[in-house]
């Protein structure tokens, strides 16, 4: 079965792009994607969750796929993006919901789970774990311990327009995905290096963007996020980036506790967000349940969609069953 058509939705000062399976008057499950995707990495998840009897929704978060990308770096700090699971859930009529994100979409839902806290039912993370309001500014850390090439700090960059990272990944969006979807090779050990995406990026266009070993998903898919990506831009992805610094600051306002049950999904060898940073998650979330899915990176859902399917809808089943509102 093919992907839903998109529905463009009111979310206030953006229109969101939002696609279906299921019910519509089954329990919902919001799902939030990360960064460089669409809500069309939930491909594999949709259907499964529908055949479970949720009402399974995934969204393109704003500055991505069929939603508006607004340009100004502003619009896309924490609040914003919050601010658009609520509008999504308004204009679809859902007055709560489990939420599921991966990657930067799981930067998202954690907040969610705090500042819309009596809209969220529970929380589903696919490799992104919940952390502690860090001492000192992200961006600093990062560049104190892997350098200026680190992805987080080289996305800073606000030279000359040609210079941004947005317009490198832009010259071929389709290497992109080429470059970054792809299994973690046997026996790599995470170095530095392996952040400098902007550098790594550059070397590769050099190179002829070959082919390269590991492709987790087909030709025709790669093809799905380039048109996407051409689409919208790569702003509105490195605008989260841009706004780290600003949500550290909003953050010292929030709880570092969780309230509602909680999933967290790891996968073995995600270099970037290996299990064991879930660890300090136990003492944050007192319903919290952990798993890892072994032989498998940071591309969970099309490494290994039907292990992550059964871990969500096992875990929805028991935590929340099929009348949670």
């Amino acid at each position: 079965m093919g992907f839903p058509k998109a529905n463009i939705v009111d979310a206030g000062d953006v229109r969101i792009a939002t696609y279906e399976r299921g019910a519509k008057d089954a329990p919902p499950v919001l799902l939030v994607h990360g960064w460089p995707e669409i809500a069309y990495s939930w491909k594999h998840q949709m259907q499964a969750l529908a055949g479970a009897g949720y009402r399974a929704i995934a969204m393109d978060v704003r500055g991505f796929g069929a939603s508006d990308a607004p340009k100004n770096v502003n619009a896309y700090t924490i609040e914003k993006l919050v601010a658009d699971i609520e509008g999504v859930l308004g204009a679809l009529g859902i007055r709560e919901t489990v939420l599921c994100g991966h990657d930067w979409g799981g930067i998202i839902v954690w907040h969610a789970a705090r500042m819309l806290e009596n809209r969220v039912r529970g929380v589903i993370s696919v490799g992104t774990p919940h952390m502690k309001h860090p001492p000192a500014d992200p961006i600093a850390i990062f560049k104190n311990r892997h350098g200026d090439k680190h992805y987080f700090v080289a996305f800073q960059e606000d030279g000359p327009e040609a210079e941004r990272a947005e317009a490198i990944f832009e010259q071929d969006p389709l290497a992109v995905f080429k470059m970054l979807f792809r299994k973690t090779p046997p026996g790599t050990v995470l170095t530095s290096e392996h952040f400098y995406l902007v550098e790594q990026y550059k070397d590769y266009l050099a190179a002829g963007s070959p082919t390269l070993p590991g492709q987790v998903m087909s030709d025709e898919d790669l093809q799905v996020y380039a048109g996407a990506f051409t689409h919208s831009g790569f702003h509105g992805g490195v605008n989260l980036y841009r706004n780290t610094t600003h949500n550290w600051h909003h953050d010292k306002n929030l709880s570092d506790d969780i309230a509602q049950p909680s999933l967290m999904i790891s996968t073995a060898d995600d270099l970037f967000l290996p299990p064991e940073h879930t660890e300090p998650m136990v003492q944050m979330i007192p319903d919290l349940e952990r798993v890892v899915v072994p032989d498998c990176g940071h591309w969970v859902m099309w490494e290994q969609p039907d292990a992550i399917n059964k871990h969500m809808i096992e875990w929805l089943e028991r935590k929340m069953g099929l009348r949670y509102f």
